[in-house]
């Protein structure tokens, strides 16, 4: 073994000048291969593949009733990433599997293998799914994110328009809803717009519904709300416990969570339930009112710092969500409302096995592998073709027959509607 190496390094000697090109051409193809490898993990991988719909497969939906919805529930779970998968569901399991109601075929589109934008942080997706650009595009990247659009910064939505203030765009005289537990995706994310009717949950809704409650007509008016916790609540709302499917559920769950842990921020999932009550009152007692309604749940993301991905904590979470969906699902199926619904579920990112703040926004599968899931009568049963988060604004527009912003990077991916492809 020394004779071979004493022979190689008298042979390197010799032939000095070639030996210093092999070795550079050597050092550039690794740099190289480094660098593709790079931007295939972090920039390459987030070039969505799909349809961009032209005015014929638009008309298909606007000429045609039947294939229009009445209205477009979305269901934003924070830092859950493909966690459905790995746990027991049943109610997510129900809301997005084909089946047939009063006739009309329901169709189901699932994937765990969604596809988060880099950084795999909350601001930068959330941003990324309602305005269809990447995060270098909408200005939101690394530096505070989160508290920026807290603080009510915005980003150019004239270039950048979100979904749903595309849809506005073509339709002026109609109406949209977003309840928010994180109040991020109210305050900096979503346009402001006399349209859209915005609530932030906060404890002190919970303290209120509960001092408010009556039991014979389980109906508290004049909760107080806001978009911002630093203001003076102005506006005022109703929250229904009577809904045919769910009577007294919010009620009896609070009041025993209240008793075990008082009135504690930590106490996420309480003001979790109601976001998801506030949707349910405001589109179930007023079933015409919004064509799109979106709610973030943000209690698993919360587990996800404090406790750390998959731990106990962080699983029960994810099956609090799922009650709160089997609730949604049974409000409206008592409703009649499931056929002319399109339901849809996204998430921004997941988690790092670790706790605390720093358990994503890295580049990890766990952190970039996401649920995505579809139900409704135009939607094609089976897993679609490969999602980016920045699918999800042409996916909703689409859906409702409004053309994409020119701006958008997002497609609607190959394999999820029955009129496209």
């Amino acid at each position: 073994m020394q004779t071979f190496f004493k022979k190689m390094f008298d042979s390197m000697k010799a032939h000095k000048g070639r030996t210093i090109a092999i070795a550079i051409i050597a050092f550039v193809l690794v740099c190289v291969i480094v660098a593709l490898c790079c931007l295939n993990a972090f920039l390459f991988n987030r070039f969505p593949k799909g349809y961009v719909p032209s005015d014929s497969d638009l008309a298909l939906i606007r000429d045609n009733p039947e294939n229009q919805y009445k209205r477009v529930v979305i269901i934003g779970v924070d830092g859950v990433g493909d966690f459905f998968s790995k746990i027991y569901t049943p109610n997510f399991d129900k809301m997005f599997s084909a089946k047939t109601v009063n006739g009309v075929d329901i169709g189901a589109s699932v994937t765990y293998r969604g596809v988060a934008v880099y950084p795999t942080i909350s601001c930068e997706n959330w941003m990324s799914m309602f305005h269809g650009v990447r995060p270098v595009y909408h200005g939101f990247l690394f530096r505070d994110t989160n508290q920026r659009v807290e603080d009510g910064e915005h980003t150019n939505e004239e270039k950048y328009p979100s979904f749903m203030g595309q849809y506005l765009r073509e339709n002026p005289s109609d109406e949209i809803l977003s309840v928010c537990t994180w109040r991020g995706v109210n305050n900096g994310i979503i346009e402001n717009d006399s349209r859209i009717t915005k609530y932030n949950s906060y404890v002190e809704d919970i303290v209120q519904f509960l001092d408010g409650y009556d039991e014979g007509t389980r109906v508290v008016s004049n909760i107080m709300t806001r978009v911002d916790e630093t203001e003076v609540a102005s506006a005022s709302t109703t929250i229904r416990d009577d809904i045919p499917g769910i009577e007294g559920q919010l009620y009896d769950y609070l009041s025993t969570q209240v008793k075990m842990y008082g009135y504690a921020d930590e106490t996420i999932e309480m003001r979790d339930a109601m976001t998801m009550q506030r949707i349910i009152t405001e589109t179930v007692s007023n079933p015409n009112k919004y064509r799109i309604a979106y709610m973030h749940l943000d209690q698993v993301d919360h587990a996800g710092h404090t406790f750390g991905y998959a731990k106990p904590a962080y699983t029960n979470a994810v099956s609090r969500v799922d009650t709160l969906i089997g609730r949604l699902y049974d409000a409206y199926e008592a409703a009649g409302m499931l056929e002319d619904t399109l339901f849809v579920l996204c998430t921004d990112h997941g988690h790092r096995t670790p706790g605390g703040h720093k358990n994503h926004g890295k580049n990890t599968s766990l952190e970039v592998n996401i649920t995505f899931a579809l139900a409704g009568k135009t939607v094609k049963t089976g897993t679609p073709g490969k999602y980016v988060n920045t699918d999800l604004a042409p996916i909703v527009s689409y859906a409702l027959g409004v053309k994409a912003a020119k701006t958008w990077q997002g497609r609607v991916p190959h394999n999820m509607f029955t009129l496209l492809g």
